[in-house]
């Protein structure tokens, strides 16, 4: 009998942050943007996941420049759901490629004294469920 092998993606290269902010999403980017030095701005599609009734739609926000690292803003909550149910605390999710000029701890500590940050906390991506649905 023959054997097959099951080629799986590469772990993602990125680090994810979750963050507790109680502020609209484009409060939260313009506080961002100004602490970190980025430019994020909302895509023309949303995230998109089965919520317990309908299709819910979760706001996303890029920075995406090709001679720096590509950066995400994913909203956690909306009316139909939550995105990633075991981060419930968590009202956003910050994706930023490894490959960008600064190290997961010096990241950590400028979103946590960004404006409207209630608090942060890194996450690992290779590990927690349902993170393939932020890679998007």
């Amino acid at each position: 009998m023959a054997k097959h092998k099951l080629d799986m993606d590469p772990d993602p290269e990125v680090m994810l942050i979750g963050i507790s902010c109680h502020e609209n999403d484009y409060r939260l980017c313009w506080a961002l943007n100004r602490e970190l030095g980025i430019n994020l701005a909302r895509r023309s599609s949303d995230v998109t996941a089965p919520g317990p009734e309908k299709l819910a739609s979760y706001s996303a926000f890029d920075h995406d420049d090709e001679h720096e690292a590509h950066w995400t803003l994913v909203h956690n909550h909306s009316n139909d759901g939550v995105l990633l149910k075991e981060h419930k605390q968590a009202d956003y999710f910050l994706i930023v490629d490894e490959s960008a000029p600064i190290t997961p701890l010096e990241l950590i500590e400028r979103v946590r004294r960004t404006e409207f940050v209630l608090t942060a906390y890194p996450l690992d991506a290779r590990t927690e469920r349902g993170a393939h649905i932020l890679l998007r």
